[in-house]
């Protein structure tokens, strides 16, 4: 097996076309499910390996990952900054900015499906539902603040906190990711009017995005050039999530339990059956995206039946900045349980679910030419991209120590190992 490429070893032009896409855009009604397979997490009394607890390490992490709301004014300013620069700088023979080069990574995470005619070993979604949700967006994150830090080194990724009431307000704010959105009426049946829209005022207002790859997932069609939010439309308007929500994940020791109920598509019921849901980082999506759904009953998971603002279309949702902070704080929870008792590779699955989610498989598109999306395409992606495939080779196990990648999170200490009793 090929090593771990590090990326910071590249210039910035090279770290740009990682990705080798041959592709295009399969539309799919359900982000969460494929119609090759179904994916069902263990049960809650399945077996666990003996708790292993992380070892001191002498180098300091060069970044350190902060809570939103305790950034500076001149830390926000530079992660703007950095942010808008990658959205303005198109490399010479592209269509793409550098920041969207991001976005069609993303998005081209959903065309791993047998109908799409998927080529090579990878036919699930590399990225969602199954296990390696966390160690694929844990080296998106880590590849995005590299090229954010290509600009400004102090730059981090911050994260948002879901339990704390402030969060949104701050984020929000017109001087950082704000505003919310305006010029657009949604009427929800029984619930009432909502407001929201594209984005008209802030740091992010000018920006003007790409047709292709910003759409409604659902329908297919175009979200339009500007980001579109609405903020707090039901069945996703309660915030913050309460904390004891959060707090629970930590009462797992299985992994695959534990990054299902993080990514939030699937949920106990009362009687630990495992069902659909849309909770924690799911949720947050909808909080800031919006969409219809069918029904609002009580108990009862909705069916979104459109989207309508950026972070909800999840396959495109990277184009919002807010998408970083929510991933930022998944990938910090995901950190601290693993220093609560789960370090180390034997709490990964290494085999029995699909291809790329074992613990030593290439996940795509870091599988060294492995596997390509499917060839449906509805708007041409695949002339968006350059066709170049460099020798970088990630797999869960490279990134399932988040030390050795060189950064921490601004809540992670060291948590010895409990005496024995």
């Amino acid at each position: 097996m090929k090593k771990l490429f590090r990326l910071k070893k590249l210039s910035l032009i090279s770290f740009i076309v990682v990705v080798s896409i041959a592709a295009g855009l399969v539309i799919t009604i359900s982000i969460y499910q494929d119609d090759s397979y179904t994916y069902t997490p263990p049960a809650i009394n399945s077996p666990v390996p003996a708790a292993v607890y992380p070892q001191p390490i002498s180098k300091k992490p060069s970044s350190v990952r902060k809570n939103v709301v305790d950034l500076t004014k001149k830390e926000k300013a530079a992660f703007v900054k950095a942010v808008n620069t990658l959205q303005k700088t198109i490399p010479e023979g592209s269509e793409l900015s550098i920041y969207e080069r991001f976005v069609l990574e993303h998005v081209f995470t959903m065309n791993f499906y047998s109908s799409s005619e998927a080529k090579g070993s990878a036919k699930v979604n590399p990225a969602h539902t199954l296990p390696a949700f966390l160690p694929w967006h844990r080296q998106f994150l880590q590849e995005f603040e590299q090229a954010l830090q290509a600009i400004d080194p102090n730059v981090t990724i911050p994260y948002w906190d879901w339990t704390d009431p402030k969060a949104l307000s701050i984020i929000l704010q017109d001087d950082f990711l704000g505003s919310t959105g305006e010029g657009e009426t949604i009427e929800i049946p029984g619930a009432g009017t909502f407001k929201g829209g594209p984005i008209s005022s802030g740091l992010f207002a000018d920006w003007t995005l790409n047709e292709k790859i910003h759409f409604d997932n659902i329908t297919g069609e175009s979200l339009g050039s500007k980001l579109k939010r609405f903020i707090g439309l039901p069945p996703c308007s309660k915030y913050p999530i309460p904390k004891a929500k959060v707090e629970k994940l930590f009462e797992f020791d299985n992994y695959e339990i534990f990054n299902a109920l993080l990514e939030g598509a699937l949920k106990l019921d009362k009687k630990n059956n495992w069902v659909y849901g849309w909770e924690l980082h799911a949720y947050i999506h909808s909080l800031i995206g919006g969409s219809l759904v069918d029904k609002l009953e009580p108990g009862r998971v909705p069916h979104q039946t459109q989207i309508l603002g950026t972070m909800d279309s999840v396959p495109c949702s990277p184009y919002d900045p807010i998408f970083w902070l929510n991933h930022a704080n998944v990938d910090r929870l995901w950190a601290e349980w693993q220093d609560r008792g789960h370090t180390g590779s034997r709490f990964y699955p290494s085999k029995g679910v699909p291809f790329g989610h074992n613990l030593r498989d290439p996940m795509w598109p870091w599988d060294g030419g492995l596997s390509t999306p499917g060839v449906v395409d509805y708007s041409n992606l695949a002339s968006l991209v350059p066709s170049i495939q460099l020798n970088i080779v990630v797999r869960p196990i490279d990134v399932l120590d988040f030390r050795k990648l060189g950064y921490t999170y601004d809540t992670i200490r060291l948590v010895p190992k409990p005496k024995a009793t």
